[in-house]
């Protein structure tokens, strides 16, 4: 049996609970301890998500914990930056959720802490862990096969901000807790395809545009454009306002592949995508599809992969850079694509 790695949760949202149903899970994790500034809240928290977890009446309490060696901060993005510099201080591991800040700098500031301290800072963006994602990736780095990657194309939209309750007191639409709305809870997760379809290549420059705000200026729809070297794009569509959509499609000369789950998967342990060509028949009358590949991957839990993931990094002392580059990264292209729709669509160069 693998070592099992003690997590700490500071914070009980909602999404905490998918996480430490991972842990769960996972062959190499515990939950060890649950804070929450209520010792009740933490406590029923406990007994209903992490049984057998020390529950706190604080974060700090959580942090001062020998027991706890990975520390998963839930919070609302105005809080995220304190605590992730308290758990580097006390040479805690950080899973952060997402978006990790409230501006760059603090982005940096955070990564940097994490660095100087000897730990692993990795944000919670579970379909990186996804057994898929390497499959696919070897499809579109046949350049033979595939052709050069020319677009990436992606979308997620759930509708939940059409209930005037959801609305109101979702922390999601409180410019004071979450000031970034939809680009931030949903656009991340299509800068961070893109990226990877491109190799994480800086963008030259980006577009966005806010089609619906709260009155408070938090975006609840958002298009927006990556602008990459060579002619190549990628665009996404996020909103609070539309059915459920988490579809992605990477483009090459030649095929395209595309997967209609990319966040979360439909099926708890499988998930497919299409590897495909069009071509165009006698007197254009049709386009006729050819399909060259769809494939099912079974077996993978991303939220439980990652979990494991981010406990075998801790047990071998060994962090990884990769993961706090991808999440600066993501962070800075965020606030440029914020600073754009901010000025009507400007492009902008991220910095």
């Amino acid at each position: 049996m693998s070592a099992q790695v003690g997590w700490g949760v500071i914070g009980c949202a909602d999404i905490a609970k998918k996480t430490c149903q991972g842990i769960l899970d996972a062959t190499n994790a515990t939950v060890v301890a649950v804070g929450s500034r209520s010792i009740d809240k933490a406590t029923s928290f406990v007994d209903n998500h992490a049984p057998g977890a020390k529950a706190y009446a604080s974060y700090d309490e959580v942090l001062k914990d020998d027991k706890v060696k990975v520390v998963y901060v839930p919070l609302p993005t105005a809080m995220k930056k304190d605590w992730v510099l308290k758990a580097a201080e006390n040479k805690k591991h950080v899973l952060c959720e997402k978006p990790i800040a409230v501006t760059k700098e603090d982005a940096k500031a955070m990564v940097d802490a994490c660095e100087k301290a000897g730990v692993q800072f990795m944000d919670n963006t579970m379909m990186m862990h996804h057994s898929r994602l390497e499959k696919i990736k070897s499809i579109i780095s046949n350049v033979d096969v595939f052709g050069k990657v020319k677009h990436v194309v992606s979308c997620f939209t759930i509708p939940f901000g059409n209930d005037p309750a959801w609305a109101e007191n979702n922390i999601r639409m409180d410019g004071s807790t979450e000031p970034y709305g939809a680009l931030g809870d949903l656009g991340w997760y299509s800068i961070r395809i893109s990226q990877w379809a491109f190799g994480y290549e800086e963008p030259e420059y980006v577009s966005c545009h806010y089609f619906d705000e709260t009155k408070d200026h938090v975006p609840i729809t958002a298009h927006a454009i990556l602008k990459y070297a060579g002619g190549r794009t990628a665009t996404f569509d996020c909103s609070f306002k539309c059915s459920l959509r988490q579809w992605a499609e990477v483009v090459g000369e030649k095929r395209t592949v595309s997967w209609d789950d990319f966040v979360v998967t439909q099926l708890k342990d499988e998930a497919s995508y299409t590897v495909a060509e069009a071509g165009i028949a006698d007197k254009a009358i049709t386009f006729p599809k050819n399909v060259n590949i769809t494939e099912c991957e079974k077996g993978c839990v991303q939220h439980t992969k990652l979990v494991e993931n981010m406990s075998e990094l801790v047990s071998k002392g060994e962090p990884d850079a990769q993961w706090p580059k991808m999440s600066e990264q993501t962070q800075r292209i965020m606030m440029a694509l914020h600073e754009s729709a901010k000025a009507n669509g400007s492009w902008i160069k991220p910095m």
